[in-house]
């Protein structure tokens, strides 16, 4: 049986996608590319390259993720490819990995395979980034400067106007989706968040388990939630645990 495929360029906001056009040898044209454009109107048009479709300025990917899970839940794609407009500008994999992703039937996190591989502090697998038990408060008001937050690079930049966080840690966050007891020490993550997903780890959560990646996501071009969502990815879709359905969001929400 010949599976479907889509590659979904989320998170495009002014990146040259021309890259999109080499990759025909691997199966994926104009009919099966999506990308999510945020970009300012004044910029080169990428309607050549795959089906547009417009997206807010927030949540960074994670909510062009949810985007396209919500509204195609019931007609997803066999293989689902999700990578972030400037993947190939960015440290987040290599090229053999990459094509490596394009091809398979399987899940695949489009990273530079980091476990054993002795490279950046970055990808090291037992580094600080990788630690979720701790109660710290990752994204902080400032004392007396209620319109200014720290975010998670410890820059101070204005507040979003909705809210600044809607969880205290990483911890936290887990178990609003999972039922999960023990929450482990450590995460293997794929920083980027770029993954090739068969639709059968996808559909393992309900569409409000999505719904939740653009609702918690939706306040802020780089909300801290994004961050943990890219943290959590490889928990998400190898759909070990259950999913916590105590959080509904609202039916009439619509991103």
């Amino acid at each position: 049986m010949q599976l479907t495929k889509r590659l979904i360029v989320s998170n495009h906001s002014n990146h040259d996608l021309e890259w999109l056009l080499d990759l025909d040898d691997y199966g994926f044209t104009s009919d099966n590319i999506y990308i999510y454009e945020r970009s300012p109107s004044n910029i080169p048009n990428v309607r050549h390259l795959g089906k547009v479709i417009e997206s807010p300025n927030v949540g960074s990917n994670i909510y062009d993720i949810g985007k396209h899970i919500v509204e195609n839940y019931d007609d997803l794609a066999d293989i689902n490819i999700f990578v972030k407009g400037n993947i190939t500008f960015r440290t987040y994999t290599n090229r053999e990995r990459f094509l490596y992703a394009l091809t398979a039937n399987w899940f695949v996190p489009i990273d530079n395979d980091p476990i054993g591989s002795g490279g950046e502090n970055f990808y090291e697998p037992w580094g600080e980034g990788f630690y979720v038990n701790d109660s710290s408060l990752i994204v902080t008001i400032n004392e007396g400067e209620d319109d200014k937050f720290t975010n998670f690079y410890g820059e101070i930049i204005e507040r979003p106007s909705k809210t600044y966080s809607r969880f205290k840690n990483r911890k936290e966050f887990l178990e609003d989706l999972f039922i999960i007891g023990r929450i482990p020490n450590y995460l293997s993550f794929c920083p980027g968040a770029n993954f090739t997903v068969p639709k059968q780890n996808i559909l393992k959560y309900s569409k409000n388990f999505y719904k939740k990646m653009m609702y918690y996501t939706d306040y802020f071009k780089d909300p801290i939630e994004s961050h943990y969502y890219e943290r959590v990815y490889n928990l998400i879709w190898q759909g070990c645990l259950e999913e916590n359905t105590s959080f509904q969001v609202p039916e009439d929400y619509n991103g």
